[in-house]
């Protein structure tokens, strides 16, 4: 019955969470959408081709030309031909993918002149017109002149090239944009980026806010690849060699911005290339959320197997769409793109439902929602063209990325507490292994040592025999003194600190260091020699607390006021220890828990006696005032044997 409850409130909290991630990211997208959108800007926009600009220079706006140019259809036209003898239409950017606009039948590619017409104010100023990629080739024409070219629109002597370019001029009053445009091969024929007008420094100051965010996310994905890839070799682990694969494709979908910033390039074979890299992106994440879940069914390999050979696919048809006579392959593709973004959308939130870890199950949960969102959000509010940042795609990607490596950093670094743990108690064992050698040495020798002394005992007798009989009473006196001394010297039996042959070998080997330092060491320790704490554990704890101790005093530069007292007892059906000893410097510490000052983090031995103690139901309180640092720890041991049951039960 419990577990059933516990079953439903799992998944109200699942469902809970798919809802309220779905609503905030249904509002994260709409709020870029009206504050980050070139078409949803406050500034005038174009009315069949005309465009008022009022205002002063100083405050003259920056306007995004989205609407409502003239566009001159399979013409490639110059200022000197007369525009009135051509078929127009008004068009807004990016209302089309191509130049079939929107017929199926007709081919997305060929040639296209794109106009309008600007009101300035009267005084003439310098002016900037800041055009974003445009496929793949145009002549700009400024009031009739040529102010710029991007390779060769000629359709005879064509040359593609790519490139975001800034121009500047003067004008007054008015001024004709002209931009002739040829395209046959690319998957975005024609002008499909907002271009934008204005105050050239308004324009670079925003450009120049977009170049940075871009080369930050750019720099830091590329540090966060090298770390994993560097992990990776360190721990062999394919979670960070499939999310180094995930950064990757991130970085080779996302960084053409930047290369377009800087760089003139063909479309071919950048552009596959950038697909390519977009379409990889699906099964490397699907492959890296089914390592990181530890979820493996048949159907997972499939899905991955489907979505890996639908983007290879989708980019060759892509290669050979360029230069159709019809958009239908163009068309095709779309949706092909659009099956396999959706596909693999469910596929990673199904994945992530069903993942159910805690925090890490809803984190990772919530992280798919978003990026299913930002699909969604693509396909309801499609004509967005960002200021600032990346399209709703590539916003949902970077983040569910930045969850998979919060996922990974979180266990690598879980991981590396591990093995400083391991690496402790593998030092502790030989540690105690050593100990255990000593005290079994001096013993050993204390052994030898009376077996010897026994054995010369028989001359001894002898020789003081001989003395007697020969009334040397003197000579006898002194050799009786001289053989008590002797035998006290030889005969002095080894300090026994406990009844616990292990924490015994323990305190011996740490007192024979604090009496080599000379520093004072004061004891009263009463361990049972069989209770039901191992003696893995009681070693544990009295090694660790004792080599802190003794560490610590180690340090000081005055010998004469150190000390080390450990004081163990079993009161009213409890084990206490206490141990205190004099420190220098200063403690650090975060809350209850100490940093340690021979690594860096915090101290895993101190760590271990709270977690050792826990295990027995008791616990471990350390405090540090005034240069003395105390040690309690309290371990129950009635009822020791039902506790311990109901643990294994």
């Amino acid at each position: 019955m419990k577990e059933n409850k516990a079953n439903k409130k799992g998944r109200k909290l699942l469902w809970g969470t798919v809802i309220i991630t779905m609503i905030l990211s249904f509002m994260f997208f709409y709020v870029l959408y009206c504050s980050n959108n070139k078409y949803m800007t406050r500034e005038e926009k174009a009315i069949h081709g005309l465009l008022y600009a009022d205002g002063s220079y100083e405050s003259f706006p920056v306007y995004y030309l989205s609407r409502e140019w003239e566009y001159y259809p399979d013409a490639l036209l110059t200022p000197e031909d007369d525009l009135d003898k051509y078929y127009f239409r008004y068009i807004s950017i990016g209302e089309y993918g191509g130049m079939e606009l929107g017929n199926s039948g007709r081919s997305p590619y060929g040639s296209g002149t794109y106009r309008l017409k600007i009101m300035l104010p009267a005084e003439q100023h310098t002016y900037g017109l800041y055009l974003p990629e445009i496929f793949s080739a145009y002549n700009l024409y400024v009031d009739g002149v040529l102010v710029g070219q991007m390779g060769n629109p000629d359709p005879d002597h064509y040359v593609e090239r790519t490139q975001n370019r800034m121009f500047t001029f003067k004008a007054n009053t008015s001024l004709e944009i002209l931009i002739a445009v040829t395209d046959k091969s690319s998957a975005s024929p024609g002008i499909q980026s907002v271009p934008v007008f204005g105050n050239p420094l308004k324009i670079n100051t925003i450009r120049g806010i977009a170049v940075f965010i871009n080369s930050s996310v750019f720099t830091l994905i590329i540090l966060v690849l090298a770390f994993s890839v560097w992990a990776f070799f360190k721990t062999r682990s394919r979670e960070n060699v499939l999310f180094a694969g995930v950064c990757l494709c991130v970085l080779g979908y996302t960084c053409y911005p930047l290369l377009h910033t800087y760089l003139a390039l063909r479309v071919q074979p950048w552009f596959s290339v950038e697909m390519l890299f977009y379409f990889l992106a699906f099964p490397a994440m699907l492959l890296l959320e089914y390592e990181i879940t530890g979820q493996k069914y048949k159907w997972m390999a499939w899905g991955v197997l489907a979505t890996a050979v639908a983007g290879l696919g989708v980019t060759l048809a892509g290669i050979f769409a360029g230069g159709m006579e019809t958009a239908a392959l163009s068309y095709g593709i779309s949706a092909a793109t659009e099956v396999l973004k959706w596909f693999t959308a469910v596929c990673l939130v199904l994945t992530a439902f069903f993942y159910t870890e805690g925090m890490q199950g809803i984190s990772l949960l919530a992280g798919t929602v978003i990026y299913a969102v930002s699909l969604a959000a693509d396909r309801i509010w499609s004509l967005y063209d960002p200021i600032i940042g990346g399209w709703f795609p590539e916003w949902g990607g970077i983040i569910l990325t930045g969850i998979f490596g919060m996922f990974l950093w979180r266990e690598l670094t879980e991981g590396y507490r591990m093995r400083l743990i391991y690496e402790e108690q593998s030092r502790q064992m030989e540690l105690r292994l050593l100990m255990q050698k000593e005290h079994y040495q001096k013993l050993t020798d204390a052994l030898e040592e009376a077996s010897r002394t026994r054995h010369d005992f028989r001359q001894y007798i002898r020789t003081a025999s001989i003395l007697l009989e020969q009334e040397h009473y003197e000579e006898l006196k002194a050799y009786f003194h001289q053989f008590a001394q002797e035998s006290t010297e030889k005969m002095q039996t080894p300090v026994c600190y406990c009844k616990n042959m292990s924490v015994d070998a323990i305190l011996h080997y740490y007192a024979s260091q604090l009496e080599q330092k000379g520093i004072k060491y004061r004891y009263s320790v009463e361990v049972p020699e069989k209770m039901k704490i191992s003696d893995l554990d009681i070693c544990r704890i009295f090694g660790n607390l004792m080599e802190n101790a003794v560490r610590a005093v180690q340090k000081e530069e005055n010998a004469d006021e150190a000390y080390v007292n450990c004081i163990c007892k079993v009161k009213m059906g409890k084990l206490l220890i206490n141990i205190e000893n004099t420190y220098a410097g200063e403690v650090q510490r975060n809350g209850a828990a100490f940093y340690s000052t021979s690594h860096s983090g915090q101290g895993i031995g101190i760590a271990s006696v709270s977690k050792t103690a826990e295990k027995y139901g008791g616990y471990a309180d350390f405090s540090a005032r005034n240069g003395v640092f105390r040690a309690n720890v309290f371990i129950p041991l009635e009822d020791m044997d039902l506790r311990l049951s109901d643990k294994a039960g």
